[in-house]
């Protein structure tokens, strides 16, 4: 659209003051929105307690601890799933950047984020034309969804970076293509790139990298149909310099986490030959297609659970997008014809269909077969995020030509009968869903029957158990989803109608176009303001010197304290690992803070381990469901569960007020020589080998390879563990004829060194998950590091592109004055 940033006495006061400080009014109120909105935490001595921080905190003990401990990066954590690369979990940038700030100021978190995005959001909409109050009132939209209060609420600080940063790079994009300073555009579009992927949430910036994809090819079509080849070249060429040289920026992420992607469980697993996500694990949190719903009225399918009712398996709240975001997006379609606008609900309803994942598979199993990357990504729903931004710059280009159209002194009501009459017929469709939908969640009922069957020792299928199942779904569950829904229905409607009165005030000359624009500001910000709070539990605001750390402490047990007592070998040189079996060992990470576990929390885990812990998996295989032979080891002294557990081989050591501590009789020292070998040339053999219970794992072992190895018999000799911190290890070895070393420590092959005597060694993948080395005969010193060249070489590059991004500035300054000068002569 073309610049409409232009005074104009009959549009109100506002705009008849100079564009300065209609710019310095509109960035105050938008600086105020999240200084109040988040008071309690700006200025009222409070903070947010999140789930996924504590989550974090527990899993990095390890490295933070190395980290105090010698003043550098671990590069490897220790406590978590028998091992993993620390850039996964938790690493200091290497590189400085602007983002440093973003640590700076995090003590006045979400609010200084917010400041990011909203700024970021109000230059892009100034660039692409639309006039002050309008980009505020766009900004708004955006960074008022629903999905923004969720994601801090559970501590998605890496995902909201991303989105806070991504507005800044569809500014660098438009600057750089629309206007004739390409150097500004450069630098502008590869520093916020840099900081897009130094957030470190590429799901986030995967998804904003088809918005771009589509304006360019929107713009390069342009460009080729008027002939203007070379424009089309030098744009190009650099946009793509700029994205080389953003990404670059975090090439030290960047290399690592794509090198680690082929080994977690987003590079799929061998056993099946995958090579990204299943598609079951991928499609999980697809949004429902009638869900949709949500996007203007948000409890139409109960909200958040446990009153939600909707597909998906649990939610912590709908993506909101706002009431009167909908009769302005259809005076968009109806009314603009833009190419751009164009593009952007292109892309936002393809990012919608994409979000519903499942539940529309012709088009998504077809995307995750054969779009790059689709397949390393979950939770389809999240698409929405991108859905939201496009849509909102959507709604803008309807109240845009809403006010050009205002201009026509012939102007009528009778042009907007078409955009709102829709507005009505959609508001008519959620009524009739609203009263004619079936408020129970899929599966309720059964569940509930299956429970009162249990109970009453009787079949689920008995008519009576049903009909009682019923009756309690409808008297308990029922009444507050149909209120909840009926509620959020007369709130859209009522929201729709003020805006319709302004809308119609502004038509009739009755309101200023800046009186209608501050009213619609005004209206927005309630509306997505009071939805907003309603995901934002109280019990996570706490007094802000309740750290992550002092949270965790708290959560310490008697059983946690016997472990930590107990859990040291007998030299106290390095430490056993613990299965909290009682405590979701496989989902939480926090008795990881006490302890190193077998278990953890983080959405791309290692796949042999994913393997190994998958329900009936190797871990599950054995007496009473637990192979203690492998548990062994994997070098497991503890196992923590509720009291009475009797397994053979499990000794009960510890009765503590919130659980039992068991010993596990058949635990192996980290580091033994085995008598036999097994050699197998697939994972699946291997695989299929540790399935199998009363492996007595301290004579034999499986290992994968083709080469021939060999080992035997020696009663006398010795493996000590001399140092370990997780990163490094070191032994001291002792064979008198040649042996083969099984090390119970996770096998990576991207990065660790085996040296004997100095020497490098091979590092051979044994029993599945762990690590296998042969020893010849004779005093040795083993010792293994980590030391990934993909860490090296992208701290190299980030620096190099740090480097080009202070020399484009340095130009770009240079011709600043130089053409500043020019103009003053």
């Amino acid at each position: 659209m073309q610049n409409s940033n232009t005074q104009d006495s009959s549009e109100g006061f506002f705009y008849n003051l100079s564009e300065v400080k209609q710019h310095i009014i509109a960035l105050a109120v938008l600086f105020l929105v999240p200084f109040i909105l988040f008071s309690a935490t700006t200025i009222g001595g409070k903070e947010f307690q999140r789930h996924d921080i504590t989550q974090w905190r527990a899993g990095a003990e390890s490295v933070i601890e190395y980290r105090e401990t010698f003043g550098e990066e671990p590069l490897w954590v220790e406590n978590m799933y028998m091992g993993m690369p620390a850039y996964v979990v938790s690493i200091v940038k290497s590189v400085p950047h602007l983002d440093d700030l973003y640590r700076v100021f995090y003590s006045i978190y979400p609010a200084f984020p917010y400041w990011i995005m909203l700024t970021g959001m109000y230059f892009l909409l100034i660039l692409m034309g639309f006039k002050p109050l309008t980009a505020v009132l766009g900004s708004l939209l955006y960074s008022l969804t629903t999905y923004f209060p969720i994601i801090i609420g559970a501590g998605h600080t890496s995902k909201f970076a991303a989105l806070a940063y991504a507005p800044w790079v569809l500014a660098g994009y438009w600057k750089l293509t629309h206007s004739k300073n390409k150097l500004a555009g450069l630098l502008l579009f590869c520093v916020a790139m840099a900081l897009e992927v130094r957030a470190g949430h590429p799901q986030i910036t995967y998804y904003f990298m088809y918005l771009i994809g589509f304006l360019w090819i929107s713009d390069s079509w342009k460009l080729i149909k008027e002939k203007e080849l070379k424009q089309f070249g030098i744009i190009t060429a650099l946009l793509f310099i700029g994205g080389i040289i953003g990404i670059l920026g975090h090439a030290r992420s960047f290399l690592t986490l794509q090198e680690y992607s082929q080994f977690s469980i987003r590079g799929g697993s061998a056993l099946d030959g995958s090579s990204g996500l299943s598609t079951s694990y991928a499609f999980a949190w697809s949004q429902g297609i009638k869900e949709s719903l949500t996007l203007f009225v948000p409890e139409i399918f109960g909200g958040a659970s446990p009153t939600y009712f909707g597909p998906k398996s649990v939610t912590s709240g709908p993506h909101y997008l706002g009431a009167i975001t909908l009769p302005f997006l259809l005076m968009a379609l109806f009314k603009q014809r833009g190419r751009t606008m164009f593009v952007f609900f292109g892309t936002g309803t393809l990012a919608l269909i994409f979000s519903w994942g499942e539940n529309f598979a012709l088009i998504n199993e077809l995307a995750f077969n054969i779009i790059p990357f689709f397949d390393k990504f979950r939770a389809p729903e999240t698409w929405l995020v991108l859905t939201a931004f496009c849509y909102s710059i959507v709604a803008l280009y309807g109240l845009a030509w809403f006010f050009e159209f205002l201009k026509n002194k012939s102007a009528s009501l009778k042009e907007l009968y078409l955009p709102l009459g829709v507005t009505v017929l959609i508001f008519a469709f959620v009524l009739v869903q609203v009263k004619t939908m079936n408020y129970t969640k899929p599966g309720e009922i059964e569940n509930i029957a299956n429970q009162i069957a249990q109970q009453n020792n009787v079949s689920p299928n008995n008519p009576q158990v049903r009909q009682r199942a019923i009756s309690y779904v409808d008297q308990n569950f029922v009444p507050e989803r149909e209120e909840g829904a009926n509620k959020d229905l007369f709130r859209f409607g009522l929201f729709i109608v003020f805006s319709g009165v302004i809308i119609w005030l502004t038509l009739k000359q009755k309101i200023s176009v800046t009186i209608a624009s501050m009213g619609l500001i005004l209206v927005t910000a309630i509306d997505m303001i009071s939805v907003g709070k309603r995901y934002v539990p109280e019990h996570v605001i706490v007094n802000a010197n309740v750290s992550p750390e002092r949270y965790i402490e708290t959560q310490k047990r008697d059983i946690d304290q016997y472990i930590m007592d107990n859990i040291y070998s007998d030299n106290g040189e390095y430490e056993y690992r613990v299965f909290p079996l009682m405590d979701g060992a496989f989902s939480n990470a926090v008795p990881s803070y006490f302890y190193p576990t077998i278990g953890g929390y983080t959405g791309a885990k290692l796949s042999i381990v994913a393997d190994l812990q998958a329900n009936g998996g190797p871990l599950f295989k054995g007496n009473a469901g637990l192979n203690l032979d492998l548990l062994g080891a994997l070098n497991i002294k503890y196992i923590t569960y509720q009291q009475g557990l009797s397994i053979p081989g499990l000794t009960p050591v510890f009765n503590g007020s919130s659980g039992t501590v068991y010993r596990n009789e058949k635990l192996l020292p980290k580091a033994f020589f085995v008598d036999s070998l097994v050699t197998v040339s697939t994972p699946n053999e291997a695989f299929d080998f540790v399935e199998q219970p009363n492996v007595d794992y301290s004579s034999i072992a499986v290992v994968e390879t083709t080469e021939a190895l060999s080992t035997s018999s020696d009663s006398t000799s010795k493996a000590e563990v001399t140092e370990y911190t997780g990163a490094e290890m070191t032994l001291t070895l002792n064979r008198s004829k040649p042996g083969f070393l099984v090390l119970s420590e996770i096998y990576y092959p991207a990065g660790w060194v085996a040296t004997l005597n100095g020497n490098e060694i091979p590092i051979y993948k044994t029993n599945f998950v762990l690590r296998g080395l042969e020893i010849p005969a004779g005093d040795h010193t083993l010792k293994l590091e980590f030391k990934p060249k993909s860490y090296s070489i992208g701290v190299t590059l980030s620096w190099v592109s740090l480097g080009l991004q202070t020399l484009i500035a340095l130009l770009f300054g240079l011709n600043y004055f130089k053409r500043k000068k020019l103009g003053e002569s």
